[in-house]
């Protein structure tokens, strides 16, 4: 029962830590699923299997060298000056996602609330930086909660739209608006790669924490079947009001406001919950648990929100569409290079 809820647990930070602020408003899913189509469809499947592997590998190699943060791994895995190189590169990614979660929030606020854009981003560094200051129970908290609570929404709209026979074309027959099998698939392994290699900062000492291969490996599987399915029930969603949602920074919200006030509401705060889980798990790959103390992680924490908030500037939906894809290509060849590199991988 204990490997069960260990596993449980492992699949909702996986989750919880690739679902943000792009997944979850929906403009994620758009950029690299819903514009191909049908198509998309396939690509989902792809992704759901890459994220099945590639989280298994991390979090198999961080238990394997008992690692502490994602530089452990590197340390063991590649050589020295390339091991500087990646790292440098993961937290160039890990600064960029945090800081369009906090631009998510900042969009969400003006478009949904009717609120300025940069209470949405400060309430954002406010509640993560606390929640990161417990560390790795912070981490776990955060994601058992919120999940469950994603996972019955994104299912609950799409079952809906699927129940509607007006709605039921659309979604069986969807628009490309761009691209072709090959393209949709190309992007699927983009995704994934990009997703997971974000991951790496919570996944490596997540697995160096646990060191149940059993309760990683199901972890792992649970945790990508989760996000394919998140990741159909968005894109199913997305099918039924096309194109119209597609004009905004947040379709899903605007989807969320055709229905009943209490829809849109609890949108909301999955959408919230989502970013806030995203955030905490980018912060705890950033500082891992060398910070000893809470009011050490605490301000460690202000410092890397409060650089990350000077480039919500750019914007939400710009942050996406470029940063996320070279964010992809950056991350395949970084998986790539960790997988291949097993031989001089040794435990301390």
């Amino acid at each position: 029962m204990k490997a069960v809820k260990l596993a449980l647990q492992i699949a909702a930070v996986y989750i919880g830590t690739v679902v943000g602020a792009g997944f979850a408003s929906g403009q994620e899913v758009y950029q690299f699923f819903g514009r191909f189509g049908g198509g998309g469809f396939v690509g989902i499947g792809i992704a759901t299997c890459l994220f099945a592997w590639w989280g298994y590998r991390l979090l198999m190699l961080g238990a394997e060298c008992q690692a502490a943060s994602f530089q452990d791994l590197t340390a063991h895995a590649l050589s020295p000056w390339l091991a500087r190189g990646v790292n440098a590169l993961v937290i160039a990614m890990l600064f960029g996602t945090t800081a369009a979660m906090l631009a998510g929030t900042g969009a969400l606020f003006r478009e949904q609330l009717h609120l300025p854009y940069a209470l949405g981003v400060l309430c954002a560094m406010a509640v993560a930086a606390v929640t990161t200051s417990f560390g790795i129970r912070g981490l776990f908290g955060a994601n058992t909660a919120i999940v469950p609570v994603l996972c019955l929404f994104a299912a609950g709209l799409a079952l809906v739209n699927l129940g509607n026979p007006a709605k039921r074309w659309a979604i069986f027959h969807p628009l490309a608006a761009s691209g072709s099998l090959g393209a949709a698939l190309l992007s699927a392994l983009v995704y994934a790669a990009m997703n997971v290699g974000l991951s790496i900062g919570v996944l490596v000492p997540l697995g160096g924490r646990i060191r149940q291969p059993d309760a990683l490996r199901n972890g792992a599987i649970l945790g990508a079947l989760g996000l394919g399915a998140l990741l159909a029930s968005v894109a199913v969603t997305l099918f039924a009001h096309a194109p119209d949602a597609y004009q905004y920074a947040v379709p899903m919200g605007r989807i969320a406001a055709t229905y009943p006030r209490a829809v849109s509401v609890m949108f909301i705060a999955v959408l919230f919950g989502e970013i806030y889980s995203t955030l905490v798990g980018n912060l705890y790959g950033l500082l891992g648990e060398r910070p000893t103390t809470r009011t050490k992680r605490f301000a460690a924490a202000g410092m890397v929100l409060c650089a990350c908030a000077v480039f919500t500037a750019f914007g939400f939906r710009a942050i996406v569409q470029y940063g996320y894809t070279a964010f992809g290509w950056i991350a395949l060849w970084l998986l790539t290079v960790l997988t291949i590199a097993r031989g001089p991988l040794k435990t301390p």
